[in-house]
């Protein structure tokens, strides 16, 4: 099973407790301290948005960060979006600017990222 580029053992089955994901994440040791502001674009049927994202105290952003250290394309997937989205809904539920951005990430738009 992988999960945001993470590979957890099959014995471990498809639920993968979320506190295991944080573990793999903190282990990753990404400097993010270079970033302080998240900026993307969302693209969907010739609608154009952009997105900023600065909440530096949250998963989302620990999550944001090392996607675009370790990413290969500018280009957010769906899969990596989607992950993300359902393990700050529940690990970031307090914060606003998250749970917006959550909604977001679950359309099938386009997103683009990149650090500011």
């Amino acid at each position: 099973m992988f999960i945001l580029g993470f590979h957890f053992p099959k014995d471990m089955g498809n639920s993968i407790p979320d506190e295991k994901v944080v573990e793999k994440l903190d282990a990753a040791g990404i400097d993010a301290s270079d970033i302080n502001e998240v900026k993307m674009v969302m693209e969907a049927h010739g609608q154009v948005e952009e997105l900023s994202y600065t909440n530096k105290d949250t998963f989302m952003f620990k999550a944001l960060a090392h996607y675009i250290k370790t990413a290969e394309s500018k280009y957010l997937i769906y899969t990596n979006r989607y992950q993300m989205a359902e393990l700050s809904k529940r690990l970031d539920s307090a914060d606003d600017e998250t749970m917006a951005l959550c909604k977001k990430f679950d359309s099938m738009a386009h997103f683009t990222i990149e650090a500011a």
